[in-house]
């Protein structure tokens, strides 16, 4: 019997130095694995659960970003009144899924210099009822006597997500083929970070091995990979961040960095927090000239913001959406460990990576002030916030986009890995194969708002 135990486990640790082989000369491949990696970002963007075809929302706040880009492409405006009704009769202006059905609208009125919300006048779609035409009709909240008669009716979401990709979706507009080419948007976005993420790796090894590896692992083993198929803006949020760094970095252009944190701030004013860390990595050199010129993108955004936010919402400083404090412990502790939208229980392979930080830190220690300082101030704001898991979504939503800063690490696995024993070694194939398989799951559109596994118990949508 022990004889047979012995046979066994050699048997099990040759096929396993045979699959490391097999990896490290996978790996060792740029054009290998970056054709892979495309490959695997870009197919869930055609997949809805079971069903296969053009890409289309699947819901939480997409439909909405979705009524912004129509409304300004076919009426250069961002009074979604018109667009929400044609919704409602039918129309693909807030997606596919979402013809003819009874949505709330995110939408604000300005009355009298006051924001007034959608909910605040009308009652749950699940009170409404159809008309003689046979389509939803809003019903009005008894008590609700404030007067919205011919008020335009702007959104809750900041509208940058319009202005960003009407240049790209402008030959296509009033089609049913802008929702699917605004989520290819999405999708290439995600694809352009990977590849901005190993120009920033390679200021720190020169290995192939590791430099693909790291990135294959961020990309696909962690919740980014689902949301290469959302119209969400966390997608873009990723490029902005990834761009942000990688100006930093490796062109130590504080000017491109502020532009691109100037655009990421249209999409979310919050985003320009990530300034800070930036600002006192030039500060530490005394660099004050760079500091400058990194505040000009941000300053024509924060312009661009105050000159909206009065216009729609009757003050400068009445934003889209108020940041609303809640308790920073159950940020955090949820943001890392909640079943449904921890990190850690979307992507265990990021414990591989806080291994490392230590030794990121001795190697690199300007460079992992600041990548610490950009995921730290990131994760804490967010943490903060009182939904800190950001609604109906796939995961971690909100901390996406720093996501890349906090994995940069994992670089050193491949080294490390050679050196460890058999325990090591099989513990890190499983808190990876767990990851990939995780966020292959979510990627083909796992049920959201719960955990990835829940596909396999047939929730999806």
């Amino acid at each position: 019997m022990n004889l047979w135990a012995r046979k066994s486990c050699e048997a099990i640790f040759k096929k396993g130095d045979e699959m490391q082989n097999a990896i490290n000369k996978f790996f060792s491949s740029n054009k290998k694995v970056m054709t892979v990696l495309i490959f695997f970002l870009f197919v869930p963007l055609f997949f809805h659960g079971p069903r296969f075809g053009l890409p289309y929302v699947k819901g939480g706040d997409e439909p909405h970003y979705l009524a912004m880009i129509n409304s300004f492409l076919i009426d250069g405006d961002l009074d979604l009144r018109n667009n929400y009704d044609s919704a409602r009769k039918g129309s693909w202006q807030i997606g596919k899924k979402y013809a003819g059905a009874a949505v709330d609208p995110h939408i604000v009125w300005n009355v009298g210099g006051k924001p007034v919300i959608w909910t605040q006048v009308y009652e749950e779609p699940d009170k409404w009822k159809k008309g003689s035409d046979g389509f939803y009709i809003p019903e009005r909240k008894p008590e609700a006597t404030v007067d919205i008669s011919g008020l335009p009716e702007y959104s809750s979401h900041p509208a940058g997500i319009a202005f960003l990709l009407a240049p790209f979706l402008w030959l296509i507009k009033g089609t049913r083929f802008t929702e699917p080419l605004a989520l290819l948007c999405s999708n290439l976005a995600v694809i352009f970070s990977a590849f901005l993420f190993r120009k920033i790796l390679k200021l720190f090894t020169q290995d192939s091995l590791a430099i693909n590896i790291a990135t294959f692992l961020t990309f696909l083993g962690t919740p980014i990979w689902a949301y290469g198929r959302t119209l969400f803006m966390e997608p873009y949020l990723l490029f902005f961040a990834v761009s942000s760094f990688y100006f930093v970095l490796r062109k130590k252009s504080g000017f491109w960095a502020g532009i691109t944190l100037g655009l990421g701030a249209l999409l979310k004013p919050n985003f320009l927090i990530l300034f800070f860390p930036i600002a006192f990595f030039y500060l530490k050199d005394k660099n004050l000239k760079t500091i400058f010129w990194m505040m000009v993108g941000p300053i024509f955004s924060i312009a661009a913001i105050l000159y909206t936010n009065e216009r729609w919402y009757g003050s400068p400083f009445t934003p889209a959406q108020p940041f609303r404090f809640g308790n920073i412990f159950q940020g955090i502790s949820g943001l890392l460990l909640s079943w449904n939208h921890g990190i850690i229980t979307f992507a265990p392979i990021v414990l591989l990576a806080l291994l490392f930080w230590v030794k990121f830190f001795h190697e690199n220690k300007n460079e992992a002030s600041l990548v610490a300082g950009g995921f730290g101030v990131y994760f804490l704001m967010m943490s903060l916030f009182e939904c800190w898991w950001g609604g109906w979504c796939y995961g971690p939503r909100l901390i996406l986009p720093v996501i890349p800063l906090l994995m940069i690490p994992i670089l050193y696995l491949p080294k490390a890995y050679s050196s460890w024993g058999k325990f090591l070694q099989w513990s890190t194939i499983v808190l990876s194969l767990l990851s990939l398989g995780f966020n292959l799951l979510g990627a083909f559109d796992g049920y959201w708002d719960s955990h990835p596994l829940t596909i396999l118990c047939g929730n999806v949508s």
